[in-house]
C-alpha cells in the first residue's frame, strides 16, 4: 500500500513538471524534480526489499510438542519360591536328635549333669542326620592358630575377616575358626507346599491312641 501511494505521488509530481513554467510558482521546479527522485528511490528500495523477502525460505511452522508417553509399568519381581529344605532339615534333626525340644527348652532350671546328659542324646541324633545329608570338612585344612595371608585372588566366601581391616588385600592374620564346607547336599525332597504366611508343620504332634 505504501508503494502504491508513493507511485501515485511520483506520477503527480512528474505530471506537474510538464506544465508551462508560468503556470507554476517560481522556484518550484527543483523541488518537484527532487521529490520525484526521492519517491523513485523509495519505490526502488521497497521493491528490492519485497524481492528479498520472497526469496528467503519461510520459517517452519511450530510443531506442537509431542505428548509425553506414559511410563511402562515396572515389572513385578516374583517372590522367591519357598522350597522347604530348611523345614525338612529341622524335621530330621527333631526326629533323630530332639533338636528343637532341646533348643526351645528353658534349661536354667536343670543341673549341669542333666543338661550334659540331654546334650549327649541330641549330639548323637543330630550328628547322624548331618552325616547322612552332608559331607562336611573344614574350610581351612590346617589348625586353628595358623598364620595365613589372604591374597586379592582368594575366594572371599572362604573367609570372614575380623579385627582391624585395611583398605586393600593382602591381609595377614591368625585362623580363629577353621570353618566348614560340604561337597554333598542330600536332603530328601520336600513334597508338602510351603505357605510363607501360614503355619508350616515341621514335626507333627505325637498322639498315643488308647
Amino acid at each position: 500500500m505504501t508503494v502504491l501511494i508513493a507511485a501515485l505521488v511520483a506520477c503527480v509530481l512528474s505530471a506537474l513538471t510538464f506544465l508551462p513554467a508560468d503556470a507554476l510558482p517560481a522556484n518550484l521546479g527543483p523541488f518537484l524534480n527532487g521529490g520525484v527522485i526521492l519517491l523513485t528511490l523509495f519505490i526502488a528500495w521497497r521493491a528490492l526489499a519485497m524481492t528479498r523477502s520472497r526469496q528467503e525460505p519461510a520459517a517452519p511452522a511450530m510443531q506442537p510438542a509431542p505428548a509425553p508417553r506414559p511410563e511402562a509399568p515396572k515389572p513385578v519381581k516374583p517372590e522367591p519360591t519357598q522350597t522347604g529344605e530348611a523345614l525338612i532339615l529341622l524335621s530330621l534333626l527333631q526326629e533323630k536328635g530332639r533338636f528343637l525340644d532341646y533348643v526351645m527348652e528353658d534349661i536354667t532350671a536343670f543341673s549341669d549333669a542333666q543338661v550334659a546328659a540331654a546334650s549327649r542324646v541330641v549330639h548323637q541324633g543330630c550328628s547322624a542326620v548331618i552325616k547322612e545329608c552332608l559331607a562336611l570338612s573344614p574350610t581351612h585344612e590346617g589348625a586353628e592358630g595358623d598364620r595365613i595371608t589372604i591374597d586379592k585372588s582368594t575366594d572371599p566366601n572362604r573367609y570372614r575377616l575380623l579385627g582391624k581391616i585395611q583398605q586393600e588385600p593382602p591381609y595377614k592374620g591368625v585362623v580363629v575358626h577353621r570353618g566348614w564346607k560340604t561337597s554333598k547336599l542330600g536332603l530328601p525332597r520336600f513334597t508338602r507346599p510351603v505357605d510363607p504366611t501360614g503355619p508350616n508343620v515341621i514335626t507333627p504332634m505325637e498322639v498315643e491312641v488308647k
